[in-house]
């Protein structure tokens, strides 16, 4: 059984002044809890986070929850924590001595106690996301694992704070296949065509964007989105040229033009020349 926060003070485990600190060492990430993706960019966040604290910068504490095996569990802080063993590793951390052994120095970091169950507990490292906005990928990640607990998409975008339509979008994106998510992952397409996408054309959606990617490249573009996929947008003004010309080019018809037997028709040169010129406008600007 774990312990309590109060019998961790008790036995010295945890420091409490202000407020309660914990032996970095004490402090551990719990397997396939953090949303965030492990990575390049994520390795680049830390390191500038470690900088900042190093720096003097001001952090919020992290919140723990006791752990059976001792020490505690970090709920939201996951990135903190990692820039705090960084900076402990090149030596730039402040260590005290031990209050058992005088010669062992130790870190103690700042933490608050968390509240609240399993779910509780992702869905605060999707309010959270302290510094670092969380993917798409991984809120809809931390979504999926909320719906798992049984929480229905009215229940999580009351709890996160977002409209029920949003929380239905990115758990369409978590549930899309993989060949959707690595397109998204990798910046291609954006989170909410993949979305658009999925619910049109559902397995086929990553052949369906695989092709609107070729053409997006063809035309210069890196990314796919709702704007590459719809094509260039003609001004109304053009359009409503065509209409015109075409309109008067009919009206300069003879009235039983439609009715007569003849092979041949013959129109106002001037007014072929406008309605040609008109398309023509059209066709440069879909260019």
């Amino acid at each position: 059984m774990a312990k309590s926060f109060k019998q961790m003070i008790k036995d010295g485990d945890l420091r409490r002044a202000d407020a309660m600190k914990a032996r970095l060492e004490d402090l551990h990430e719990e397997p396939g809890f953090n949303l965030r993706a492990e990575g390049e960019e994520l390795e680049e966040s830390i390191d500038s986070l470690a900088e900042f604290i190093f720096a003097g910068g001001q952090i919020p504490a992290l919140e723990v929850r006791p752990r059976a095996e001792g020490g505690m569990w970090v709920v939201d802080g996951h990135r903190r924590r990692r820039a705090f063993l960084k900076l402990d590793q090149t030596g730039r951390l402040p260590r005290i001595p031990s209050k058992d052994d005088p010669t062992r120095l130790e870190a103690w970091i700042p933490i608050v106690s968390f509240e609240g169950n399993d779910a509780d507990r992702v869905a605060r490292v999707i309010t959270s996301q302290e510094g670092k906005k969380l993917s798409p990928l991984e809120l809809a990640d931390g979504y999926k694992r909320l719906s798992v607990f049984g929480w229905a998409p009215d229940q999580i975008a009351k709890k996160i704070g977002k409209t029920r339509q949003h929380v239905e979008q990115f758990m369409t994106l978590g549930n899309a296949n993989t060949d959707v998510q690595q397109l998204v992952a990798s910046g291609q397409v954006s989170a909410t065509t993949a979305v658009q996408v999925v619910r049109q054309h559902g397995e086929e959606a990553g052949k369906v964007l695989g092709g609107e990617l070729q053409k997006a490249r063809a035309t210069g573009k890196s990314k796919v989105t709702a704007g590459s996929m719809r094509g260039p947008t003609v001004p109304r003004q053009k359009l409503e040229a065509i209409r015109v010309a075409a309109k008067d080019l009919m009206d300069a018809l003879p009235v039983d033009c439609m009715e007569s037997s003849a092979p041949t028709i013959t129109l106002p040169t001037e007014l072929v020349e406008r309605l040609h010129a008109a398309i023509r406008a059209v066709d440069h600007t879909a260019i």
